[in-house]
């Protein structure tokens, strides 16, 4: 009896290791993740601010903005997003939103939409309005 119990204390000490080196596995993919995000977001803005881009770019809190001078409905408009690797925004913050309508002088499209169920606003990546806080 005491045999099984050495055996089985030896086994939970290993499963116990192992289970701390994959939670500082996870935690790392997290850190390294989170840093790579920032690091490809403040290339972006540094490389549209460095070569002059077109004055439609605008850079806030870690994003870049596009306002497109071409008239398109709301599909086409979040389609020409996707075809560049982005989408029509979703506005997370009362900040953003500010932002954002400071710089509108006309009309643009944003990500919000209720094509599945109308008057059920939906952003592009699926919160609802009360999701994102912002009314």
């Amino acid at each position: 009896m005491s045999r099984r119990i050495e055996e089985l204390t030896a086994n939970y000490t290993r499963v116990k290791e192992r289970l701390h080196i994959n939670n500082i596995i996870v935690r790392n993919t997290e850190e390294l993740t989170a840093n790579y995000t920032r690091v490809r977001e403040r290339l972006c803005i540094y490389e549209a601010e460095s070569l002059n881009c077109d004055m439609s770019w605008k850079a806030f809190n870690g994003k870049l903005y596009f306002f497109s001078s071409t008239k398109m409905d709301w599909s086409r408009s979040r389609a020409f997003c996707v075809s560049k690797g982005a989408d029509l925004v979703t506005i997370t913050s009362q900040t953003e939103q500010e932002f954002l309508a400071s710089k509108i002088k006309a009309w643009y499209w944003i990500g919000l939409n209720d094509l599945e169920t109308e008057g059920h606003w939906v952003w592009v990546n699926n919160q609802t309005l009360s999701e994102t806080g912002v009314q």
